[in-house]
């Protein structure tokens, strides 16, 4: 991956088209995507307010430069935008919006990144935001191995069945149709309190409690179990696909 951040131009009122990079911006987005370093016709009314940072190809630090300019990072895979409906959402109630695709989430840390910017936004402890940042890591994590890599739990309590297990999830990370699935995440305030949520593109999963996930002794699957120690509330709507965290500031 390339270190530092480009990308983003759009809305030029001048012509009316809205491009990221020769590539069409949806027409839903003109409003949010912005010019991020020239535009080619320049000119005091060409581009809109900086609100949104679209991004290809970017290291953690590049990343979290984009979020921190912008409160929202939208990850650009060929002609097309990861963002889905949470965008406009987000930057409308002042909060933080990132859209990434599998593989890109997978290989970084996201949680981590998103967290620093959450921290330094809300002026939060850093006791605080290691709780919102651990169960955020497990909610992308639940989101990204149960949702969009599609993958079961059930065989990697032993060695052999973790290790086929690791082989299947780099053979989909390989896979495009599953490597360029989205998975957004967002934060929102709310008086003293913040709402975290990541919403994954899968097909839905069950994601109710079970023994096996609340025992200390199971080597993996106690995400949820996770959370809830540190999250005031929990909500699991979309049929598993969209997990929110309320957490105390």
């Amino acid at each position: 991956m390339s270190s530092g951040f480009s990308l983003s131009c759009a809305v030029c009122h001048r012509h009316g088209q809205s491009r990221f990079c020769g590539v069409a911006v949806p027409r839903g987005l003109e409003a949010v995507v912005v010019e991020r370093r020239h535009c080619p016709n320049a000119g005091p009314d060409c581009a809109l307010k900086p609100m949104a940072a679209l991004v290809a190809g970017l290291d953690e630090q590049g990343m979290e430069a984009a979020l921190q300019e912008s409160g929202a990072c939208v990850e650009a895979e060929g002609s097309r935008l990861l963002s889905g409906p949470n965008l406009q959402y987000a930057l409308d109630a002042g909060g933080l919006y990132m859209a990434l695709s599998t593989a890109t989430a997978y290989s970084l840390a996201p949680a981590r990144l998103f967290c620093r910017v959450l921290a330094q936004r809300l002026d939060m402890s850093a006791g605080r935001c290691e709780g919102i940042e651990l169960s955020l890591h497990e909610a992308i994590m639940n989101g990204l191995l149960h949702g969009n890599l599609e993958m079961s739990s059930d065989d990697r309590q032993t060695w052999a069945g973790f290790r086929r297990f690791c082989e299947q999830i780099d053979g989909r990370l390989l896979d495009p149709a599953f490597a360029g699935r989205p998975i957004e995440i967002m934060a929102v305030a709310d008086g003293r309190r913040v709402a975290v949520t990541v919403v994954d593109s899968g097909p839905g999963y069950c994601m109710t409690p079970t023994v096996q996930e609340t025992d200390p002794g199971r080597k993996s699957g106690r995400g949820l179990a996770v959370i809830s120690h540190f999250a005031r509330e929990i909500e699991i709507t979309e049929g598993g696909r969209r997990l929110s965290m309320r957490f105390e500031r």
